[in-house]
């Protein structure tokens, strides 16, 4: 495209072939053709623009999505008109129109062209097909490039609408559910304050517990998908380490994981408070005992350990059971298991929450003497 006093003018394609802005003229073919090459391998749009924002080279995937007879059709043009922005008509083309002020391609470009460096953002662009509106996500990344003693930008389109989607049917999903095990929790306490049959406390309790633990499951997953996207947000505050442990003991003493085995919790010195985020300390103390439960036989004893030496808190989670060589090396890789398929998240978002968050260290120890026990040591000068 040429603009003249605002107009948009198409170049034939002879034309584009001729125009100085396209680096064919001090380029060999073979040096075009392995650009090309190159660019055509990523899985996801690509475009090389000029300085004036058209496009000199774009890649398969864009012949494939938009269904080009071929890609010298959107040479000279902008990555707006190629993509068939809505806004195109607003003004006339590609950045002219008002929205185009607000759109975070032109502006990752526009930056990335002045400052001379790789800047990435996300942003939504809604374009016309066929008649109908297309809504889309994408990672738009652009990078300074230099050929032939010319600056170009390297323009990348991740398209993330499935990511994004997905994201918000998880918030909407997470945020429903908790509402309603929130209301289930109140009947529970209201049932609770009205009972005058002592016989019913404990069942009572019973499904108090039950509703705390699919509440935690629930959390587990949501702040799961939170650190992964490095989105998680700690909540540090004072505790009790023999409440925390003590609450991981009644959490899971109700599961059915633990049937026909003992747990026991067992501290070397006088309660003693740190700060933490609770909520994922006792996670990471939660998959550990399930995992402590499942490996081990019935009538074994799974036991919780606090403890503290110079700098450090530590809680441990021993069980009788001895993990294979062979095995022990993948421990806390992602999607790892021994259950079966889709398992495998419990040691793994042990790492990354008691590493990544929480500052510490988790790794564990297995014999035929000892047992199997994990641990994660907690430094007191990060919580105190």
């Amino acid at each position: 495209m040429e603009r003249n006093n605002g107009i948009s003018i198409k170049l034939r394609t002879s034309e584009i072939k001729r125009h100085p802005a396209i680096p064919q003229g001090n380029m060999k073919m073979d040096e075009i053709d392995s650009i090309r090459q190159i660019i055509n391998s990523y899985p996801h749009i690509s475009y090389i623009l000029n300085e004036n924002r058209q496009i000199v080279l774009s890649n398969q995937q864009q012949f494939d999505m938009t269904g080009l007879e071929n890609l010298d059709q959107i040479i000279g043009e902008r990555p707006g008109e190629a993509m068939k922005c809505i806004h195109l008509h607003d003004n006339n083309g590609c950045g002219l129109s008002d929205s185009c002020r607000f759109c975070d391609i032109l502006n990752t470009i526009t930056e990335s062209r002045s400052r001379l460096m790789r800047v990435s953002r996300e942003c939504r662009i809604t374009t016309r097909s066929n008649g109908r509106l297309v809504f889309h996500d994408y990672q738009v990344i652009c990078s300074p490039i230099r050929l032939n003693n010319q600056y170009y930008t390297l323009m990348n389109l991740v398209d993330i609408s499935s990511d994004k989607r997905n994201q918000m049917l998880e918030n909407v999903f997470f945020h429903d559910i908790l509402n309603r095990l929130g209301a289930l929790s109140g009947i529970v306490q209201m049932i609770r304050s009205e009972n005058k049959q002592p016989e019913l406390d404990e069942y009572i309790d019973i499904l108090d517990t039950v509703g705390e633990l699919v509440i935690e499951d629930i959390q587990t997953q949501r702040f799961l998908k939170a650190a992964e996207s490095a989105n998680l947000i700690l909540n540090i505050r004072e505790h009790s380490v023999f409440e925390i442990a003590e609450s991981v003991r009644k959490q899971i003493c109700y599961n059915p994981i633990i049937k026909a085995r003992q747990l026991a919790i067992y501290t070397n010195s006088c309660d003693f408070r740190l700060k933490t985020d609770a909520a994922l300390l006792k996670r990471i103390l939660l998959n550990m005992a399930k995992n402590a439960a499942e490996a081990s036989p019935e009538n074994s004893i799974i036991t919780i350990m606090c403890s503290q030496k110079p700098g450090v808190v530590i809680f441990s989670v021993n069980n009788p059971g001895v993990i294979p060589e062979s095995i022990r090396t993948q421990i806390f890789q992602r999607s790892f298991s021994t259950k079966g398929h889709g398992r495998g998240l419990g040691t793994y978002s042990m790492k990354l929450f008691g590493e990544n968050y929480l500052n510490g260290k988790v790794y564990f120890q297995s014999n035929e003497k000892q047992g199997t026990t994990f641990t994660i040591e907690l430094p007191i000068d990060t919580y105190f």
